[in-house]
């Protein structure tokens, strides 16, 4: 238990950890890109229109990081419509459009808009983020292309001072830059939300489990008692002795239950496959019910036998309360080969009902194992049939 603790620990500060970094990453990101735009687009000249420009990437930078932490949430908690999304599209397009009339101002202005299409492609689902890096693209490269080829002229030091080639370069990782460091994130997150969903299947198929094993053991114990009670109760009036021997027995299967229940809850009952069927055949028979058995559990894995313990049960249960038998007979065969087969026939079913999950159960378990269960039904027997492969055998 120690060491599941320390582990979920460990998972909880590695995560906040990625998430410091990843937040960090995008942070200079962000300024990188502000950085390079002012200090390539900017001329000698700080006139009313590059004074916009500044302050616009001002505003872009800091609504940029404003925008950074949707980034760093789970997949899925925002969406690109998130309105400080919108907006920071709608500043940085501005910022862009403004530098590119004429006279055209410089590829560089278009920094802040390849970093808001790569803050964009983080947010967008599945192939709508590369629908959101080629369309920054398209957009930086349609309107740049088509202003700068039809101004006259250009601003003083927009051009020249660092080649197009390079800034062309740096635009084109801009718009990808964020996705490769939140994606990472993101699926640290999908791990971690696996990891979540996994322990609580696993408390879930634990408590199944528990709930089953109850099931068939009080069951089985409780269906004995009132049998056994009935039977006493008609023995009190002519024979009181064999009715207080028959109360005996109540106690004592009373106190047997009580310590399987014990056993269950502490994980260490271990009734073998030939104690249950003994147990089985002796209730069936202070029911006045003859039973033969029959078993050959030689080399039996343990699984095996913890599977047919359960299906005698069940079995033995059943034919209490589900028919008038006088007669039944329990069956363990190996066939020398592939399989475990247990057999479980009594005489004079009751017709068949419906709500018993007993039996669905059963099978169930027995699926784990790669095991069957049948069951037939005629006017005058019913048999159950437990098919489990022999796997381990020696």
């Amino acid at each position: 238990m120690i060491d599941t603790e320390r582990t979920l620990r460990l998972g909880t500060a590695d995560l906040t950890v990625m998430r410091l970094t990843t937040t960090a990453t995008l942070a200079l990101m962000i300024l990188i890109g502000g950085f390079l735009q002012l200090a390539l687009g900017l001329n000698g000249n700080l006139d009313g229109r590059m004074l916009i420009l500044t302050v616009l990437t001002g505003v872009s930078v800091l609504l940029a990081l404003a925008v950074m932490p949707l980034l760093t949430k789970s997949p899925g908690d925002f969406g690109p419509g998130h309105p400080l999304m919108v907006a920071l599209l709608l500043l940085t397009a501005s910022v862009w459009v403004i530098a590119a009339v004429s006279p055209f101002a410089g590829w560089s202005w278009a920094f802040t808009l390849a970093v808001a299409g790569g803050m964009l492609t983080c947010l967008a689902p599945g192939w709508w983020r590369a629908a959101a890096i080629l369309g920054t693209y398209a957009v930086i490269g349609v309107v740049g292309a088509v202003t700068s080829s039809g101004s006259v002229d250009t601003v003083p030091g927009a051009a020249g001072a660092v080649p197009d080639a390079i800034v062309f370069g740096q635009l084109a990782l801009f718009p990808v830059m964020p996705l490769s460091a939140v994606w990472v994130l993101q699926l640290v997150l999908r791990l971690d939300h696996a990891r979540q969903v996994s322990s609580e299947l696993a408390v879930a198929r634990e408590r199944l489990r528990f709930a089953t094993d109850l099931h068939d053991i009080q069951g089985h114990h409780l269906q004995v008692i009132a049998l056994k009670s009935e039977l006493a109760g008609r023995l009190l009036g002519d024979s009181p002795e064999a009715a207080a021997v028959e109360m005996e027995d109540v106690r004592a299967i009373a106190q047997t239950a009580l310590e399987d229940t014990r056993a269950v809850v502490n994980d260490y009952r271990t009734v073998t496959v030939a104690v249950e069927v003994r147990n089985a055949a002796a209730v069936l028979r202070s029911a006045g019910i003859r039973c033969d058995a029959h078993i050959d559990t030689k080399g039996m894995p343990e699984d095996v036998g913890a599977l047919f313990a359960v299906a005698i049960r069940e079995a033995a249960t059943n034919i209490l309360r589900h028919s008038r038998a006088s007669e039944a007979r329990i069956e363990i065969v190996w066939d020398g080969t592939a399989e475990y087969r247990l057999a479980v026939t009594n005489d004079a079913p009751r017709p068949a009902h419906r709500g018993g999950t007993g039996l669905a159960g059963l099978a169930e378990r027995v699926a784990v194992r790669q095991g069957t269960v049948e069951s037939t039904r005629s006017d005058n027997k019913f048999t159950l049939i437990v098919r489990v492969p022999a796997g381990g055998k020696t």
